[in-house]
């Protein structure tokens, strides 16, 4: 016998990670953020409704750029970055903007996404989605110590510093 160690075998996987999210958890995301959308869709934008379309963008951004989306990167980053104006803006002058078509056709075809990835990507993606996220809300804590109070995700402003709250 050479004098190699025997390897170990990997971890076992939960077999759920496998798997889609079971159908019941993935209705009460996708309805959670549906009514979010629709709330801005008629006009009552709050920075809590944003935030949540944003933490909605980056997780399926995400998953999309593992090589999982039917939309392209493009997408998720051009909504992003009107999220990202729509708070800036917002912090600015202490009103919200008028939420343009633009942005509204660019959540929508988000929302729809992130819909078919809970009920057809595997739980793992997702999980490891939902990671980058809180690695992004750590980062941005630690980078802006004002912003860890209130859970503040990065995203470019006008200056090119960071500043969207999650």
């Amino acid at each position: 016998m050479s004098g190699t160690k025997p390897s170990r075998p990997p971890a076992p996987r939960s077999r759920a990670l496998l798997l889609p999210m079971p159908r019941n958890q993935a209705s009460d995301l996708i309805l959670r953020t549906r009514l979010f959308l629709e709330r801005i869709r008629s006009g009552h934008i709050e920075r809590g409704l944003v935030n949540h379309l944003a933490q909605v963008c980056i997780i399926s951004g995400f998953v999309a750029r593992a090589g999982h989306g039917r939309l392209g990167a493009e997408t998720f980053d051009a909504v992003e970055q009107q999220l990202a104006r729509l708070l800036l803006d917002f912090d600015e002058t202490g009103r919200w903007g008028d939420v343009s078509d633009l942005l509204l056709d660019g959540l929508t075809q988000m929302v729809n996404e992130y819909d078919r990835m809970l009920g057809t990507i595997r739980l793992e993606i997702l999980a490891k989605a939902s990671d980058h996220l809180d690695r992004l809300v750590a980062i941005s804590a630690n980078a802006e110590p004002h912003c860890a109070e209130s859970r503040t995700v990065p995203a470019p402003t006008r200056a090119g510093t960071t500043g969207v709250s999650a």
